[in-house]
């Protein structure tokens, strides 16, 4: 107990002799130690602005000293707008029942990813067998239809009368482009070929020869590009005979038209439909030309860039 009292006593000698601040003394301690405070922090901002300011400079020296988070945003390049760039293709971008001109009361559609654009089978046949095949232009995304004429469309079973088809292809950057310098040496190429292939004939198979022509009979009347193919075929002959058969083709007719990087081709049947379950309509080049230009029209809507 003595020790305690004593260590008491002591404590209570030493406070006594403790000078303590007056209060405006502490107060002016406390403005002089955040004004330091407030001091060192500016540095260390200036000195890493300063920094940014040589980067951007390439060279000390070389842009003044930034002071400040909207000096250092001024040095900073403007990020540009992302282009807007559609991706699918919507049905708006394809023809309308309307605008083919004849009944059509049946559309059947389908859509697909990473499809070969193709104009014609049997010109791609033509193009393999003169080593012209080559890379196959794909596209990023399609969207086709096929227009009917059905007496009751409500009968699965019944085909219907083919009015036209169409495909359309969305392609890459500048594939476009390339696709119709590409279908123009094709159709050069071709212009003139002999098919020789067996055919079913009566009761049992035939080996016949037909001549193949495409001709490109109308150009640029729609869109960016267009091209209107005509392709005919000969009467087919027996090989082992010489003898013509009793069977005549008649021509084909298709339109491939661009606009942006959307690419179309329609195939309209042979008389573009029907009036009636027996009368067929003759269509001419100019009705042919004038639905490639509402094509076109249709292409706008989707198109990079748009119309």
């Amino acid at each position: 107990m003595r020790d305690d009292l004593t260590f008491a006593e002591r404590m209570h000698q030493g406070l006594r002799d403790v000078r303590w601040p007056e209060p405006a003394e502490i107060r002016a301690r406390a403005r002089r130690r955040s004004r330091r405070t407030a001091v060192a922090a500016a540095t260390a901002v200036l000195a890493v602005t300063s920094f940014s300011a040589v980067a951007v400079g390439g060279r000390d020296g070389a842009v003044a000293p930034l002071t400040s988070w909207a000096d250092w945003r001024m040095f900073q390049p403007e990020p540009e707008p992302e282009p807007s760039r559609q991706a699918e293709i919507p049905q708006e971008a394809l023809l309308e029942l309307t605008d083919v001109g004849v009944p059509s009361n049946v559309r059947l559609g389908d859509t697909g990813l990473r499809e070969s654009v193709q104009v014609d089978p049997l010109l791609e046949t033509c193009a393999d067998g003169r080593g012209l095949s080559g890379q196959q232009t794909v596209s990023r995304y399609s969207r086709s239809q096929t227009l009917l004429q059905k007496d009751m469309p409500d009968q699965a079973w019944s085909s219907g009368a083919p009015v036209l088809t169409q495909d359309v292809y969305r392609l890459a950057p500048g594939a476009s482009a390339r696709f119709f310098i590409e279908l123009d040496r094709v159709v050069t190429a071709c212009a003139d070929w002999t098919e020789v292939a067996p055919r079913q004939w009566g009761l049992g198979a035939v080996t016949v020869s037909v001549a193949h022509t495409w001709r490109a009979v109308e150009r640029d009347f729609a869109g960016d590009e267009a091209v209107l193919l005509r392709h005919a075929l000969s009467q087919p002959v027996d090989v082992a005979t010489g003898k013509s058969l009793d069977v005549r083709f008649p021509s084909e007719t298709r339109m491939v038209v661009r606009v942006g990087d959307l690419v179309t081709v329609i195939v309209p049947a042979s008389g573009l439909g029907v009036d009636g379950p027996d009368a067929v309509r003759a269509t001419g080049d100019a009705e042919l030309l004038e639905l490639g230009r509402r094509a076109a029209r249709r292409l706008c809507v989707a198109a990079n860039p748009s119309c």
